[in-house]
């Protein structure tokens, strides 16, 4: 804005009608925190709080969230107990503004990454679990290496080699291979991290900052280290103890390494198959409940509407009856754009994270104290805000010119407060009123139900107020248009600055965009597990490939004797594919059982949907059964076509 020019401390600016002084410049990457009651990310000035607290004390306001930094060995506890005995002695001190008043003490930490963990300990189990997955896979491989070598062990042990030197050898590689996979991966990470920032835009706090650093090289250092050892020794100890008479014979055929070497191999491939499986599960119940939630019916019809913010200084517009007067102008434009179906405003847009919530007095249902007074949601909306976001009018009227200030005061309910204290119906013409110094206002229409929170929170009580009779210098323009609402912004925008050539409007967005932010969190999760998922059900497809290839070669032998002896392909085929499927039914129950257990941590993270699905259980089966019928049957096939007369020659 200044040009980085070095002087700008000293400078004047005017913000909202308001004279201010440029006092100090904060650095580029700072950005405040976001957290519930507030929201600093985007702030790109500061000026100093000073409230008009007369205002405030007249229209019942409060401060939602302040920032206060405990003092050395001070628990969250402790403070929470200073500040329960603040708010009791203000009670005392001010019964009528008090009453039932307090304050909430929380880590500012845990408000402003405490939403996204569940989430990102989902991804973190989700790679642990392909990493073990890997390394399954990478331990079956070693061992059939390790088979192979056999003999090559064995003349180093004929020769004065030691037990421990031979798996020192056999570690060393192990650890070798997993250093240059570490590093691979890091390679991967370097593209993959602007993919996770580009992904988890909106859905985790500050994705800007996602990288690498020395913290990530020394866990991955760690990690490989560890994997290299912990899944290389076992076939290290089984390569250091051949049979030397045997594998030192003269035309001795190479050895399987015994029944406790391939019990080894089948447990590894049986847990690829579980960890899979559980993987699968978890992203197929993720992908159902988010498409369960895409299906939620808001309450209103968010295709094709723009929205957009004005805030009106109070320098330029000190009296109320200028808030009504400015938007009443502006939306008198915005009706006339070519295109545009209907136009409204609304104090706070359904999923936004803004709500406004005050006390209900019905008459004739008293509420025995204080704390039972209900707190529904507030909006204050003029007469185009309802057809404009086409929420139904369930009965009575919507609001109209004759809504007035001077009018008697009207307002409209949403199905769920007519429901709550009419039950048998008759809302219409019943009185209530947000303050017992406050006037009746009379119900003259019941509106939808509308999910302000978002479609995964059941919408609550909720009531409009006409703006003409309650003005606010802060609303959002809703425009519903023909076409792409995007298209109708740079219009729409003009026409506000042709009431007010200096009032600026911001959070030009639309209702889809805003509502698919809203479900950000979710979908990133779901994408991130699917994908995880998607690699655990290659990595089991080719483990089980590479131990039933390995099983074909070491089988040979078998196998032309059985042809020989007068077996037929099916039988050969019937023989490999048993013993391919055998093993991934075992992963398959071991899968089941420990997806049944695990999976209700995810139960957080799902709307609509158990964590015990039945569906989910059984497509996830089906798909991961299919995967490993296909790995096993293309060595199977591969055995069917052994010559016996070359297979009973095979060393």
């Amino acid at each position: 804005r200044f040009g980085g020019d070095p002087r700008v401390v000293g400078q004047s600016l005017t913000l909202n009608g308001h004279g201010y002084t440029v006092v100090g410049v904060m650095p580029a990457g700072f950005a405040g925190p976001k957290f519930t009651g507030g929201d600093f990310e985007q702030a790109e000035l500061w000026a100093p709080f000073a409230p008009d607290l007369g205002q405030w004390t007249r229209d019942g306001r409060s401060v939602d969230a302040a920032i206060a930094r405990l003092k050395p060995g001070v628990t969250l506890e402790q403070a929470q107990a200073e500040m329960d005995a603040i708010a009791a002695q203000l009670r005392e001190q001010h019964p009528d503004t008090n009453a039932g008043a307090g304050a909430a003490v929380a880590s500012l930490h845990e408000q402003a990454v405490g939403g996204i963990r569940p989430a990102l300990l989902t991804f973190l189990a989700a790679v642990g679990l392909v990493l073990l997955i890997a390394c399954a896979n990478v331990a079956n491989l070693l061992l059939a290496r390790a088979a192979a070598r056999q003999k090559e062990m064995a003349v180093r042990m004929a020769l004065g080699a030691g037990r421990l030197r031979i798996v020192r050898q056999l570690l060393t590689e192990s650890v070798l291979l997993a250093s240059l996979g570490g590093a691979a991966g890091l390679l991967l990470a370097l593209w993959a991290t602007n993919l996770l920032a580009a992904l988890g835009s909106g859905a985790i706090p500050r994705p800007d900052e996602i990288g690498l650093d020395s913290r990530v090289l020394l866990f991955t250092l760690g990690v490989s280290l560890l994997t290299g050892v912990a899944f290389g020794l076992a076939p290290a100890l089984a390569a250091s103890r051949p049979n030397l008479h045997e594998m030192l014979k003269e035309g001795g055929r190479c050895q399987t390494g015994g029944a406790g070497r391939k019990r080894l191999r089948s447990f590894l491939v049986v847990s690829e198959v579980a960890l899979s499986l559980l993987l699968l599960v978890g992203a197929g119940l993720l992908v159902k409940s988010f498409v369960r939630l895409q299906q939620v019916n808001p309450g209103f019809d968010p295709r094709n509407v723009l929205t957009m913010y004005a805030f009106l200084p109070g320098a330029r517009y000190p009296e109320e009856w200028q808030h009504a007067d400015f938007f009443e102008k502006v939306l008198e434009r915005a009706r006339q754009l070519p295109g545009v179906e209907a136009a409204g405003v609304v104090s706070n847009l359904p999923v936004s994270g803004n709500f406004d919530r005050i006390g209900l007095y019905v008459e004739g249902h008293e509420a025995a104290g204080r704390e039972d007074i209900p707190d529904p949601e507030r909006y204050m909306v003029d007469a185009g805000y309802f057809k404009a976001m086409r929420i139904p009018l369930l009965g009575g009227r919507a609001f109209g010119p004759q809504d007035t200030a001077e009018a008697p005061p009207v307002v409209i309910v949403n199905e769920g407060l007519a429901r709550r204290f009419w039950p048998e119906g008759g809302a219409l013409g019943k009185r209530i009123r947000t303050d017992p110094s406050r006037p009746w206002m009379t119900v003259v229409g019941v509106v939808g139900e509308v999910r302000h929170y978002g479609l995964e929170t059941a919408p609550t009580m909720q009531l409009y107020l006409p703006h003409r009779q309650v003005p606010s210098q802060v609303m959002t323009l809703v425009v519903r248009c023909a076409g792409d609402p995007a298209a109708l912004a740079a219009a729409v925008r003009e026409q506000v600055w042709a009431v007010d050539k200096d009032q600026p409007v911001y959070n030009v967005r639309t209702m889809e965009q805003l509502l698919g932010e809203s479900l950000a969190q979710r979908r990133f999760t779901m994408l991130l597990v699917a994908v995880f998922a998607g690699a655990a059900l290659l990595l089991a497809a080719v483990g089980l490939y590479g131990v039933m290839s390995y099983a074909v070669a070491q089988r040979t032998h078998e196998i032309g004797i059985r042809m020989a002896l007068g077996a037929q392909r099916r039988d050969v085929l019937r023989i490999m594919l048993g013993q391919g499927m055998s093993l991934t039914l075992a992963g398959v129950c071991l899968g089941l059982a420990a997806a049944a257990g695990l999976t209700r941590v995810l139960a957080s993270l799902l709307y609509g949907v158990s964590a015990t699905d039945p569906s989910v259980y059984a497509g996830v089966t089906l798909i991961l059964t299919a995967v490993a019928f296909l790995a096993s049957s293309i060595p199977a096939r591969k055995a069917t076509r052994v010559d016996p007369v070359i297979a009973l020659r095979y060393e």
